[in-house]
């Protein structure tokens, strides 16, 4: 075992927000010999009532185990309504993130901008700030927010403001890539946000704002030092 290893826990809305946010990250944690867990809060569709629910519900799921097989990471699915998690009262969301951080003991933890349009990415944005707190016990010393395009670029309140960047090298960006290929019922064609030629080049962006050739951004939720007084 690693002794430098860390716990790192990705808190994800729906089933495929945790790789568009921080898919080529996570990779990166993985090659440093970090232990990767996602908890996804919904993988409902009561935002599709073109489709069946039951069956979607199983799609997701079985795409949310494979993503965390090709991670090689733990995964646990809650079951909140999709497009309604202002319908739940936000304790029970708050504990379902703080059951996944009692369990895993996390270290760094990645979740939503408060930036993004859609109310259930706010609400988890919210409950996992609140879940994570830096209370006495608690392990978790960074929390970062990822931007998930189609969403964070169209919201209406303050913008996302990156103040961190991780580098992707290209067997990261590719391991993301693989994983969008599971999701690829969440997909969309170009020129769509959300399509896998935007998403390449909102990768290469970044990179470059920063000097690279590819890279993720997040906005700094929380970092606490902890050492000597």
């Amino acid at each position: 075992m690693n002794p430098t290893a860390r716990s790192v826990l990705a808190v994800a809305a729906h089933a495929d927000d945790e790789v568009l946010g921080a898919g080529g990250t996570l990779a990166e944690h993985v090659h440093a010999g970090d232990r990767v867990h996602m908890l996804v809060l919904s993988a409902s569709a009561t935002s599709r009532p073109d489709k069946g629910q039951e069956s979607v519900r199983t799609h997701r799921t079985e795409c949310v185990r494979q993503v965390a097989a090709l991670y090689g990471a733990d995964a646990d699915i809650a079951d909140f309504p999709d497009n309604r998690f202002d319908t739940v009262p936000r304790l029970r969301i708050t504990q379902s993130v703080e059951d996944a951080v009692r369990r895993w003991q996390p270290n760094v933890v990645y979740t939503h901008s408060t930036a993004d349009l859609s109310m259930d990415h706010r609400i988890t944005a919210e409950a996992t700030a609140a879940a994570t707190r830096p209370q006495p016990g608690c392990p978790v010393t960074t929390v970062l927010a990822w931007e998930v395009r189609s969403a964070t670029e169209w919201g209406t309140g303050a913008p996302f403001r990156p103040a961190w960047f991780q580098p992707l090298t290209p067997q990261a960006l590719a391991v993301k890539e693989q994983a969008l290929e599971l999701y690829a019922s969440e997909m969309r064609p170009w020129p769509h946000t959300r399509s896998a030629q935007a998403l390449r080049a909102a990768a290469h962006l970044r990179g470059a704002q920063i000097g690279c050739e590819a890279a993720e951004a997040f906005e700094v939720v929380r970092h606490t030092v902890r050492g000597p007084a």
